[in-house]
């Protein structure tokens, strides 16, 4: 016999508002980082603290810029492909960046973090 509809508890339906407020504050919190660190890099200036994983995946900022310091060449490369330490920073990303024009000779310098690929 199929179970009948019951309608969640008050306390149940205050937990769920409390989670989606914790939510919401993690992702404005996860935003500014990232936005931060873009304007920094942007400017030119030196990034003294790299955001995680977790903050540009949680931020929707998971498309890495990525620039060969040799070659001039800009990639863009999504971190939810592969499956990360969300606790590391983004630049371990690199390490799987291989220039495509200069077949990974030159160094790979992290422009920018991104909510879609530059086209």
């Amino acid at each position: 016999m199929p179970e009948k509809y019951r309608r969640p508890h008050t306390h149940e339906r205050v937990q769920a508002v409390a989670r989606m407020k914790r939510e919401q504050q993690a992702q404005r919190e996860a935003l500014d980082a990232v936005r931060r660190f873009n304007a920094t890099v942007s400017a030119g200036g030196r990034a003294w603290s790299w955001p995680t994983v977790a903050a540009a995946l949680v931020s929707r900022h998971h498309w890495l810029v990525v620039a060969c310091d040799s070659c001039g060449t800009v990639a863009d490369m999504d971190l939810r492909v592969k499956s990360r330490d969300p606790d590391a920073s983004v630049r371990i990303a690199l390490r799987d960046v291989r220039c495509p024009r200069c077949n990974g000779y030159g160094r790979p310098r992290l422009v920018a973090l991104a909510p879609q690929p530059s086209i």
